[in-house]
C-alpha cells in the first residue's frame, strides 16, 4: 500500500523560493559560481554520479524549461518560476550543502537490490520527494513480477521538481514536483502518482500505449486493488468495449477479454522486440503477442491491437 503525503509544501513557498533564488545582481555580468563543496562520501555510487554531473544537469534543466516556455503560455508562470529557481549560480551547492536527496535501496527480483537516488531542488520539497520514493518502491516489484524480468538497469535515478511535466526510460525518471503540478492542473487531472508509475514503467516498455496499461495495472494494484480491472479507481476514463476504444482503452480491453495471466505472457513475448514510442505495434509485435492470446477471441484482440497507434 501507498500512504499518503503528510506534510505538503505549498506552492507559494516552491515559487517565492525560487524566484528568490533568482533575484540578487541584476549587473550584466554573470556571477562567478560558488565552487562546489566536496561530495559527502556516505552516498551511494549512483548518487555521487548524479551529483558529479549536478551543474550541467541543471543547464539542462534550465535551457529545457525556456524552450517549453513559448509552448505553454498556460503555464508562464509556473515555468518562470523553474526558471529563475535554475539561474541561481549557488542552486548546485545548495543542493550539496542541504542534502537534497534521498539515497536508498529497494528489494529486487533474487534478492538483488537495486539502488534508487533522487535529487529535488528546493528544501520545500523534501517531503514529497520521500513520497516519490515510497511511490516507486512496490512498482518497482510489480513490474518485475509482471514481466519476470529483473528491472533492466542497475539503477533508478530521480530528478524531481527541476522541470514542468514528466519524462522517463532506462532507469530515469524526470518528475514535476506534486504541489505544481496540482496547482497548475484541474480537478480531472491524472493522479500525481500514476505518472510516477509510468515513467518506471517506461523502463521496461517505449510504447506509450502499452505502457499506460502498466501505468493504470501498477498504480492500481499498488493501491491494495485486485488485478480485475473493474475494480481499479484510476482508468483514464476507459469504457469497457466501447467501439470508439483505441490506444490504452483498447489495451484495457484486451486485458478484460484475455484475463491476467495471457496478458503478462503476451507482455513478455513482446519486451525483447522493444515495441517503440509514438508508433503503431508493428506486425512482428502483434504477431508476438496474439500468440499468447486464446486462439477463440484471437481475431478480436488482434483488430483491437491494431487500434493502438502511439
Amino acid at each position: 500500500m501507498i500512504k499518503s503525503l503528510g506534510v505538503r509544501a505549498s506552492l507559494a513557498g516552491i515559487v517565492a523560493a525560487a524566484i528568490a533564488c533568482g533575484s540578487g545582481n541584476s549587473a550584466p555580468t554573470e556571477p562567478t559560481p560558488p565552487a562546489l563543496p566536496a561530495i559527502p562520501n556516505d552516498v551511494s555510487p549512483t548518487l555521487r554520479t548524479m551529483l558529479q554531473s549536478l551543474v550541467a544537469d541543471i543547464d539542462a534543466f534550465r535551457r529545457e524549461n525556456i524552450d517549453a516556455l513559448p509552448r505553454n503560455p498556460q503555464n508562464a508562470a509556473f515555468i518562470q518560476a523553474k526558471i529563475s529557481m535554475l539561474q541561481n549560480a549557488a542552486l548546485p551547492a545548495d543542493i550539496i550543502n542541504g542534502r537534497r536527496w534521498i539515497d536508498r535501496t529497494l528489494p529486487g527480483m533474487g534478492g538483488r537490490t537495486i539502488p534508487i537516488a533522487l535529487l529535488f531542488p528546493l528544501d520545500a520539497m523534501r517531503a514529497e520527494s520521500v513520497l516519490a520514493v515510497d511511490t516507486l518502491a512496490p512498482v518497482l516489484g510489480l513490474l518485475e513480477g509482471f514481466f519476470d524480468t529483473p528491472f533492466p538497469t542497475p539503477a533508478i535515478r530521480v530528478w524531481y521538481g527541476f522541470k514542468i511535466g514528466n519524462s522517463g526510460g532506462g532507469g530515469a525518471i524526470y518528475s514535476e514536483d506534486r504541489t505544481t503540478y496540482e496547482s497548475r492542473t484541474p480537478a480531472t487531472r491524472l493522479p500525481f502518482d500514476a505518472g510516477l508509475c509510468h515513467e518506471l514503467g517506461h523502463s521496461y516498455i517505449g510504447n506509450e500505449s502499452l505502457n499506460q496499461f502498466l501505468e493504470l495495472y501498477n498504480y492500481n494494484v499498488a493501491r491494495g486493488a485486485s488485478i480485475d480491472p473493474q475494480t481499479w479507481t484510476f482508468t483514464r476514463s476507459w469504457t469497457p468495449g466501447a467501439v470508439a476504444n483505441q490506444d490504452s482503452a483498447a489495451v484495457l480491453d484486451i486485458y478484460q477479454t484475455i484475463g491476467h495471466d495471457a496478458m503478462r505472457r503476451a507482455y513478455r513475448a513482446i519486451y525483447p522486440l522493444r515495441p517503440p514510442y509514438g508508433s503503431p505495434l508493428s506486425q512482428p509485435v502483434i504477431d508476438a503477442f496474439l500468440a499468447q492470446v486464446p486462439a477463440s477471441v484471437r481475431a478480436q484482440v488482434d483488430a483491437k491491437l491494431r487500434k493502438i497507434v502511439f
